[in-house]
């Protein structure tokens, strides 16, 4: 009899067992560090998955990140949205994205299908507050020298674009984040600096020629770049206090950008790395 009631309770506890893997979203891809259009080919893939299961959405995990900036787990984020939604035309509702133990080890995403009666458990982002200046985020401004339209747009608000990207594009995840980190470290700061371009021209023998006026990016480039961030981080709810700006100087050609840095109390200011210095006039 006993030995009934056991095999009674192993049969029961299986079934329960493989029940609740049944009810588990089932993971599909997974990958690290990729290039963007291959992102957006894996992005399409698992759309056509999800679309193959009625009433099922799509999960995704990020984890990891720290790979030369602090935001990059947020960023993957905002380029997976974007691309689901404008990218592929997905609907936004059939997407969740969850952010996993961010900024520990590589960076790391999963792609699970959500069938109707999974369940989605949630996960500890164990987002801490830097205790030195880090890199957030980056935004670059591909816009005509002669014509700057130094507009500054959410990757979320649109589709995602690899070359001639007018406006920049920032990730709403990543500075929802950094506006947290300031808001429970009110001493911090958020360092924007601004670097300008060289627009280099070759001779006929491959060698870079600069050294024309015309060449360089104009100095007021910078504050059109200033005043374009400042609106979109007031209209965030970032405090004007906590904003600090510094000119990075000029850099190589088509890599004029703003990089975002998280500063706590008593951080190291980021020191800009110009890679041109332009001659003095006599």
């Amino acid at each position: 009899m006993k030995n009934l009631i056991s095999q009674i309770i192993v049969v029961l506890f299986l079934s329960i067992s493989i029940s609740a893997q049944e009810n588990q979203p089932e993971l599909v891809d997974e990958f690290g560090k990729m290039h963007s259009d291959e992102l957006m080919g894996r992005i399409d893939s698992f759309a056509r998955e999800i679309y193959k299961i009625p009433n099922s959405k799509a999960l995704v995990r990020i984890s990891g990140g720290k790979e030369g900036y602090f935001g990059l787990p947020y960023v993957q984020g905002s380029i997976i949205k974007s691309g689901w939604e404008y990218n592929i035309k997905r609907p936004a509702e059939k997407l969740l994205i969850q952010f996993c133990n961010v900024n520990e080890g590589p960076i790391h995403t999963q792609f699970f299908i959500v069938r109707e009666n999974d369940k989605v458990e949630t996960c500890n982002e164990n987002l801490i507050t830097p205790k030195q200046a880090v890199l957030f985020d980056g935004a670059y401004f591909y816009v005509d020298p002669e014509t700057p339209e130094f507009a500054f747009e959410s990757i979320e608000n649109r589709g995602v674009e690899w070359q001639s990207v007018t406006p920049a594009q920032y990730s709403e995840f990543a500075l929802n984040i950094l506006k947290r980190l300031l808001k429970d470290s009110p001493e911090s700061k958020v360092y924007i600096i601004a670097y300008l371009q060289t627009n280099f021209e070759e001779d006929e023998n491959g060698k870079i020629i600069v050294g024309k006026a015309s060449n360089l990016d104009k100095k007021y480039y910078a504050q059109k770049m200033f005043r374009a961030v400042r609106k979109e981080l007031f209209k965030i709810g970032f405090s004007n206090s906590q904003i600090k700006t510094i000119d990075g100087g000029y850099v190589n050609n088509y890599r004029r950008r703003l990089e975002f840095w998280f500063v706590p109390k008593g951080g190291e200011i980021p020191k800009p790395k110009p890679e041109y210095f332009p001659k003095k006039a006599k």
